[in-house]
């Protein structure tokens, strides 16, 4: 197989450092043919990977890792930023307090066009999925609502422990990086590769309902697990492969 042009976009945000470890994997099993694009708290960072993601070539794959709502996709985000500071403390101390909360939109998503990509943010299988189809990207696979942290669990009126946020981190983690390097290795396309985390996820659940009695969570994580893949959803060509 010639070269596999595989980029991984991840902005930087402390909440997503679990991701890393996608990462970590892809760039062990495919080596060069990874390039890391971890985007930093300041807009050159940020017009930098839009100028990466416009060179890139049109056969490789994309893999975004992140923050995103329906209409947009999350940059960096340093580590003093609070919504508490005031917009005149931002000003002053800018990349202190930096975060890019509009970093792919409509505005700029023909940044995608004849592009393949897997994004891994939440919502992502909505309007913004949408709209990078409408400026000719290739494909685009989506997530819904992946809740990682306690505070978003809540936010969906849950109160969940620690494990279960340890569990949920490690299964996406688990799932995606296996999927993906599979995938991969394998000249799937992107319908391959949904079918794929379809079935590993449901590996996954079925290990817990079965072997994992002890923990009292297990329902509430696995019901989780269960929306995580339910919500996937594919824009444009289904069976282009990933890869050429």
């Amino acid at each position: 197989m010639s070269s596999l042009n595989i980029l991984i976009i991840h902005p930087y945000d402390r909440s997503t450092f679990f991701l890393k470890r996608i990462k970590n994997y892809l760039q062990v099993q495919f080596g060069s043919d990874v390039y890391y694009f971890s985007v930093k708290p300041n807009d050159t960072s940020h017009h930098e990977c839009l100028e990466r993601i416009k060179q890139h070539p049109n056969s490789g794959l994309i893999i975004f890792l992140g923050h995103g709502r329906t209409d947009r996709l999350y940059g960096g985000k340093s580590e003093k930023y609070s919504a508490l500071v005031s917009d005149s403390a931002r000003l002053e101390i800018s990349e202190e307090y930096y975060y890019n909360e509009n970093f792919i939109n409509e505005s700029n998503i023909d940044v995608l066009k004849s592009k393949k990509i897997f994004c891994l943010a939440c919502n992502s299988n909505s309007r913004i999925s949408d709209y990078a189809i409408q400026k000719e990207a290739l494909a685009f696979l989506g997530f819904g609502d992946i809740p990682t942290t306690i505070g978003e669990f809540k936010e969906k009126g849950k109160n969940v422990s620690n494990d279960v946020i340890r569990y949920m981190k490690t299964e996406i983690n688990h799932i995606i990086k296996k999927c993906l390097a599979y995938s991969i290795k394998n000249e799937y396309s992107f319908r391959n590769l949904f079918d794929l985390i379809n079935l590993t996820t449901n590996q996954r659940i079925m290990y817990y309902l079965k072997y994992q009695k002890y923990f009292k969570e297990r329902y509430l994580l696995t019901d989780y697990l269960y929306f995580f893949k339910k919500e996937i959803k594919i824009k444009g060509d289904k069976n282009i492969k990933l890869i050429g």
